[in-house]
């Protein structure tokens, strides 16, 4: 392995003995039906396996590793089984379809909710802790468990298509993550109380979903993201022009609402910040090279006006255009 490069570890998506079986094959440790365990100078992994009930499980992993290192998930073909991921500490990149997101822990992307019929890889930095929940269930058993729920879950997995949400964790589920985090190093009746806590996470995120509109609560099929990929190229391509939503939508044959809402979805910000944004750092690294005056980027970046190039890059990047060009 070259200097620099992360570890990889590859698994089938499916059970959470898969990710524990391929930190052992790499590492050794004590791996045991429902847990597993191993700390060598600054690498630590600790998870952990609780079936909550009939065709739910939690999986539990607590990890500091002093390499960074490369989830690859395998899919697993199985169009009834549903992951949740909640992240406690830490963050981590992910990358699907092509496209790499960060999700963290406390934020719009905290719980990363999907099926496992697509692939996926993560990438966790070195020397970071970071600490997470996975909850793996069969729909017929989330029926049982919370019938209210089924409709919109057959609504929000209607196909055997690869289908992921992201979504913010409430107040509540943090602090049952915390608990079961607790509870995970064992004491006086651990399992049990991982179970109750794992129970109402499970009930409160479902809630959470069902009350969120369409504007906060949006899946996106592989055809999706493949279409915002190409949408994100022909957006970074065209810098010096203005920015027509409506064309977009039509060369891309696509309706604005749709555009506007996987937009979002995928890159957390309306597609005009993210076109201001990019204008700018494409700005910063011009004038950063010494070879541009302000005037020659801002006209080049498609502004008739200066000053309100000016004002726009001091908005987005803090300092004045003038202040990056190398004395």
């Amino acid at each position: 392995m070259a200097q620099g490069e992360p570890l990889i570890f590859k698994f089938k998506e499916g059970p959470f003995i898969n990710y524990m079986s391929a930190y052992h094959q790499h590492f050794g440790g004590e791996l045991k039906p429902e847990s597993y365990h191993y700390k060598g100078g600054k690498t630590e992994i600790a998870g952990s396996s609780h079936i909550i009930a009939d065709g739910i499980e939690l999986g539990v992993a607590e990890i500091i590793h002093s390499e960074p290192f490369k989830m690859i998930r395998i899919p697993d073909s199985n169009p009834d089984l549903l992951h949740m991921v909640i992240i406690h500490t830490g963050f981590y990149t992910q990358a699907y379809a092509n496209q790499l997101q960060q999700l963290e822990a406390e934020s719009a992307k905290g719980i990363f909710f999907y099926n496992g019929l697509f692939p996926l890889s993560a990438e966790f930095p070195a020397n970071t802790p970071y600490k997470s929940i996975v909850l793996k269930f069969e729909k017929g058993a989330l029926k049982q468990l919370i019938p209210e729920v089924w409709p919109l879950i057959n609504t929000m997995y209607n196909s055997s298509e690869g289908l992921a949400y992201h979504i913010m964790p409430p107040r509540e589920v943090s602090l049952l993550v915390d608990d079961i985090l607790h509870y995970h190093k064992g004491g006086f009746a651990s399992k049990a109380l991982i179970k109750a806590r794992a129970l109402e996470v499970l009930a409160i995120t479902m809630k959470t979903i069902e009350q969120m509109d369409d504007d906060e609560l949006n899946g996106l099929h592989i055809d999706d993201y493949n279409r915002l990929m190409r949408i994100k190229k022909h957006l970074l391509a065209s810098l010096a022009d203005s920015i027509n939503v409506e064309a977009i939508a039509d060369e891309f044959a696509i309706s604005i609402s749709k555009l506007n809402r996987d937009f979002k979805a995928l890159f957390n910000m309306t597609i005009y910040k993210f076109y201001t944004h990019a204008k700018m750092d494409e700005a910063y690294r011009r004038l950063q090279s010494g070879q541009y005056s302000v005037t020659e980027v801002g006209y080049d970046l498609g502004y008739n006006s200066l000053s309100k190039f000016s004002e726009m890059f001091k908005k987005v990047k803090g300092i004045s255009p003038s202040d990056v060009v190398p004395l």
